[in-house]
């Protein structure tokens, strides 16, 4: 029997809801995946057969988490149907003797469906790219490809294309399709857009599936899509008993082509009901009126009134949101580094977790490698690519090894035209080569005179880039490769894209910070080896993150640096790693005790550089998301920059500046003021704050 006494008002109002259509607004926090589980119990105890109740989420793990949850609940019940859209989807397929093809493409194999078409086109430099290269624009190649299947607007996904590619898209569409279809391959998108298809071409179909179905209820809507939409608009008919909840401030998948107006389109189009779950029973007060602060800024939303669970012992204090700010991001890491280890060095801390939430991967591989280094133990998505993998990080170590005197062949053809010296392979020959063996090959060829000056005069300034880079440190090195060389503008021209350049120059940047805690570069590739192998040797472990207990896996011996460990206590070799690393995207649906979000700086928050409209406020909706996943305490850091180089604070914190009451003088800032001069507490939050 279900018990309605246990729920508040909202809640109660929701999982009784009657016949037809309703949007339920949840808050962050406001007990969704409880509601929608009572609601399936609900229509149950209204007569309502288990077999014509379908449930669709996002992710298999929500879908499969939701089913456990409901199944503890009512353990008698025959079977409620639950399902990820694309397995709904491709389930109706099967069904309906619609889908003939059987093989499952991931993301590999359609890189090596794409990248043969793409080479039958005569797109300039092509020929000279690496592999990594080539797979970096077939990848930018099958998210628009993607991106079109899942919208159907055509313009936007050839704009996620480099640019030499977008007059092409068209042709390579068509092509691709017909490779995949011929190959009798389909991938996760085809699900959706064939479905929708199947059911908007056969009436006799779409009855028999609205016949099948008479509740649908959408966990996570703010994430649907316009193909997905539809199709949901073609299972259901009269009284439309569609069930949708979601949070309109917390969609953050529009790169994906999730689309939010939908939201506003099933109001209008079913003239549905709206409900809003609004008690927020994970985070306190002050965490709640600060993310309300910063997302109130938005305009395209449903407007809403969270609050604090009532019954809740734990008010907040006026330490609960702290801003802190830092001139260089080696004093950032510094203190996440000792705000961390103190947390996992906590003897009292059973069950408490703590999370640094990053806007991408880049910099919270900056975070790992040094926590690695101290000791600390951790734990992040598994799964993540190694930053020093990527091609920029491959390009500055190659320079770093020929400034060095290290010339080998590899480094010379990756980089000897990056940016372009117009020097071709056969120069290079079959060992080693240096500019001057180079320069040889060119006095002894037969060409152009000024061709051959050209070439002469480029290799010549190379090999001064090269040898005034061998007299620097690894950071002034890359600072130099990226200005002086003009790397920085070769990857602005190859990139094509705003979106990819600002990506390449992010792990450029990162490369640069990263270089900073190295003497040489000798100390420094060795670090990115160990890195690799620690990476590496997580692939095998099973579950969905790579967690590091800071001892070695081998010796149980403590790693990192030496010298640091003789001035720090040990950290617990058999604890659990209860330090979380990820991005804000992957801790959507998450919740940690304390949470860090780091880089709280334009460029970064919001990620992009003169972003408005749409695109600023869903970045806005990415750092609320990050804010909220905080129970008790919540710290912005920002990076304030030198005087020759200053950074600009998000435009995200000035909300904040009208929930500051005074300058926070709690001991950790003491702590932090004798540990870290440059860095500083500029906002904190009292528990009279009012919205």
């Amino acid at each position: 029997m279900i018990d309605l006494q246990g729920m508040n008002k909202a809640q109660r109002e929701a999982v009784t809801h009657g016949t037809g259509p309703l949007l339920l607004l949840a808050g962050p926090g406001s007990g969704k995946t409880f509601t929608i589980t009572n609601r399936i119990l609900y229509l149950m105890e209204q007569g309502i057969p288990p077999g014509k109740i379908l449930v669709i989420t996002f992710a298999k793990e929500a879908a499969l988490s939701m089913q456990g949850r409901f199944q503890a609940m009512a353990p008698s019940i025959s079977p409620v149907n639950f399902g990820t859209f694309h397995s709904v989807f491709y389930h109706i397929l099967q069904e309906s003797h619609a889908c003939s093809r059987k093989k499952l493409l991931g993301s590999p194999e359609k890189c090596n469906l794409l990248i043969p078409i793409m080479k039958t086109y005569k797109v300039e430099d092509l020929g000279q790219h690496l592999w990594e290269e080539a797979r970096e624009d077939a990848l930018q190649i099958l998210s628009g490809i993607s991106f079109y299947k899942n919208t159907g607007r055509l313009e936007e996904a050839r704009e996620k294309l480099p640019m030499k590619w977008q007059a092409h898209f068209q042709e390579i569409l068509k092509v691709y399709g017909q490779r995949v279809k011929s190959g009798g391959y389909m991938d996760f998108d085809d699900m959706l857009w064939e479905c929708r298809e199947l059911l908007k071409g056969r009436e006799r179909v779409r009855r028999q599936w609205q016949d099948r179905f008479s509740h649908i209820l959408i966990d996570e809507f703010q994430d649907i899509n316009p193909v997905q939409y539809e199709v949901i608009k073609l299972l259901s008919r009269e009284p439309y008993n569609i069930f949708a909840v979601g949070d309109d401030d917390q969609a953050i998948y529009g790169f994906r082509g999730s689309w939010p107006e939908c939201m506003r389109r099933f109001v209008e189009e079913f003239d549905a009901r709206k409900l809003l779950l609004g008690v927020n029973y994970r985070s306190n007060q002050q965490i709640i009126d600060a993310a309300l602060a910063v997302i109130g800024e938005n305009r395209d939303r449903f407007r809403k009134e969270l609050s604090q669970n009532p019954a809740r012992a734990d008010k907040g204090n006026r330490d609960s949101v702290r801003q802190l700010s830092f001139s260089e991001r080696e004093e950032e890491y510094a203190y996440l580094e000792e705000q961390l280890g103190a947390f996992a060095r906590q003897q009292d801390r059973e069950g408490r977790t703590c999370a640094v939430l990053f806007r991408t991967n880049s910099y919270m591989q900056g975070l790992a490698v040094r926590l690695r280094r101290q000791g600390i133990p951790f734990a992040m998505n598994k799964g993540i690519q190694n930053p020093y993998s990527h091609f920029v990080a491959g390009d500055v170590m190659a320079y770093l090894r020929l400034a060095g005197g290290k010339w080998t062949r590899a480094d010379v053809l990756r980089v000897m035209n990056r940016p372009s010296r117009y020097i071709s392979r056969e120069a290079v020959g079959s060992g080693k080569c240096t500019c001057e063996e180079m320069a040889g090959y060119y006095r002894r060829r037969e060409m152009p005179e000024r061709d051959r000056t050209r070439i002469l005069e480029a290799l010549q300034l190379f090999g001064r880039h090269l040898a005034c880079m061998g007299r620097l440190s690894p950071s002034l090195a890359v600072s130099y490769l990226e200005r002086a060389v003009g790397y920085g503008k070769w990857l602005r021209q190859t990139a094509g894209s705003e979106e990819k350049w600002l990506e390449w120059m992010e792990v450029l940047g990162w490369m640069k910070e990263d270089a900073a805690g190295y003497t040489s570069v000798q100390e420094w590739e060795e670090a990115q080896r160990e890195y690799g192998a620690f990476l590496e040797s997580r692939q095998g472990n099973r579950g969905r993150q790579e967690s590091w207990s800071g001892q070695d896996d081998r010796t149980g011996q403590k790693t990192g640096n030496r010298r640091e460990e003789r001035a720090r206590q040990p950290l617990g070799a058999d604890s659990p790693p209860c330090i979380q690393l990820m991005t804000v995207h992957a801790s959507k649906g998450l919740e940690f005790d304390k949470v860090f979000i780091p880089d709280c700086n334009e460029g970064i928050f919001p990620h992009g550089k003169l972003l408005s409209g749409s695109a600023a406020e869903e970045e806005r909706r990415v750092f609320y998301v990050g804010m909220t996943r905080a129970k008790e305490s919540l710290e912005l850091l920002a990076l304030t920059g030198t005087r020759e180089r200053p950074r600009q604070l998000s435009r995200f914190l000035q909300p904040l500046s009208y929930l500051s009451s005074s300058p926070s003088t709690s001991s950790s800032n003491s702590a932090l003021s004798r540990n870290s001069s440059k860095a500083s507490a500029t906002f904190s939050y009292s528990s009279s704050s009012a919205m």
